[in-house]
Order: C-alpha cells, then sequence, then structure tokens
C-alpha cells in the first residue's frame, strides 16, 4: 500500500514539474520543500537527483540540437571539483544544522533582490559549476547556474536543453556521492517511481497551464509556499539542536 510519504512526494513531484513546464525553472525547490516536510531531511536530499533524473533525461532528448556544450563541459568540468567537498559538508553535519541553512537559504534565494553581476573569467561557467554543485550536493538544489545562464545570450530553446544537459550530469554525480556516503536508495524505490511518473504528467500540465494562467499568480503563491516551508525548516532545526 502506498503511504502518505509516497502521496505527498508525488503531488509534490507533480506540481515541481508543472512550474518548470510552464516557467522553465523554480520547480526543484517545490520538490524539495515537500519532500524535506515527509521525509527526514538528509533522505530528501540525497533523493532530490533520482526524483528528476527521468524528467531531465526527457529534456536532454527532446531539446539535444539545441543545447551549447561549451557551456556543458565548462560547467561539468567544475562541477568535478565542487562535488567532493560538497559531500564532505552533507556527511559532517547533522540533521538540525542543515534544515537551519536550508531554511534561510531558501528564504534569501526567494526574497533577496535580483543583482546584476558579471564574473571576470574567461570560462565563468567552470567557477559556476564548482559554486553550484557543491550547494547543490549540501541542500540538495544549487542557486547558481540558473540565473547565471539567464544572462546569456542563449535563446528560450537554448536555454532548456543546455540547463538539461548541466544539471543531469550533475545529478548523476549527486547520486553516486550520495550512495558512496551509504544512503541506500532500494527503500525509497515507490517514492521514487511515482515521482517520476508525476513528473512527466506534469511537464505537461504545466505547458497548458504556461498560457492560461498568470505568471504573477504561479510565482506569488511560489514564493509563500516556499517561504512558509522554509520558516518550518529553520524552527525544526534550532528545535532538534
Amino acid at each position: 500500500m502506498l503511504d502518505s510519504t509516497v502521496l505527498l512526494i508525488t503531488a509534490g513531484s507533480f506540481v515541481a514539474a508543472a512550474f518548470n513546464g510552464a516557467f522553465a525553472t523554480g520547480g526543484i525547490y517545490i520538490m524539495l520543500a515537500t519532500s524535506s516536510s515527509v521525509l527526514p531531511l538528509s533522505a530528501a536530499i540525497a533523493l532530490q537527483p533520482a526524483f528528476v533524473v527521468a524528467s531531465l533525461g526527457a529534456r536532454l532528448f527532446f531539446f539535444w540540437r539545441h543545447i551549447d556544450w561549451r557551456i556543458v563541459t565548462s560547467f561539468v568540468l567544475g562541477c568535478l571539483i565542487g562535488v567532493v567537498p560538497g559531500a564532505l559538508l552533507f556527511s559532517a553535519l547533522n540533521d538540525a544544522v542543515i534544515a537551519i541553512i536550508l531554511g534561510i537559504f531558501l528564504l534569501l534565494l526567494i526574497w533577496w533582490p535580483a543583482v546584476e553581476f558579471k564574473i571576470p573569467f574567461k570560462y565563468p561557467f567552470f567557477p559556476i559549476g564548482a559554486l553550484h554543485s557543491m550547494l547543490g550536493v549540501l541542500f540538495g538544489a544549487g542557486a547558481v547556474l540558473q540565473p547565471s545562464i539567464l544572462r546569456t545570450s542563449l535563446s528560450r530553446l537554448q536555454i532548456t536543453g543546455t540547463l538539461a544537459g548541466c544539471l543531469l550530469v550533475l545529478d548523476f554525480m549527486k547520486l553516486f556521492s550520495y550512495v558512496s556516503l551509504g544512503f541506500s536508495y532500494q527503500q525509497y524505490f515507490l517514492h521514487i517511481l511515482f515521482a517520476t511518473l508525476a513528473g512527466f504528467s506534469g511537464t505537461w500540465v504545466g505547458k497548458v497551464l504556461a498560457h492560461k494562467v498568470s505568471e504573477q499568480f504561479f510565482r506569488t503563491v511560489y514564493k509563500w509556499v516556499i517561504s512558509l516551508i522554509a520558516i518550518r525548516l529553520v524552527l525544526k532545526g534550532f528545535s532538534g539542536l
């Protein structure tokens, strides 16, 4: 029988995929917030790449010819540097500390004003890959790649395909990191299966909603849902210290 955690994660995956389908990015934070509310935080973080790898693979297939491989290659090389310290920090910190940091991290992501910046590197996506991967392994989601790639001159289709290429490779690195730390995915087989199925259907719904519901409405609801869950994470973390 399906327990409540499977049902809630399935629902979260559907909503996250719908948001991605409508607005290209942002769903990862919905998925992380939902799963961390019903699972131990360390398990929720480790499960993020398993929840989204199939969806990213589908996007990679459909947008293959639009991928900017120079960005993907530079980003992946940076990830090779960032994944290891992220994994070491993840294994060193307990759930309470991670919950506090993650809650504050999510609040900053949602409410901090957008800042225009230029990275003084010839290959900017190399340091972006290092930082994004370290945050991604530690918290389950990075916060550097998406805003950076949106500031490039790539078209919408190129952004979608290039993001999928970058994140899919990173998610395989994250899976390997968590397994090497002793995390077992077998006990969460149903969570992963139903999240994957919901992700495919949610993507289709998101594409339909993109033409019927205003972006302002979606983003307002998104901000407040993530904010409430982030505050809950902080309070839960302090109570667990």
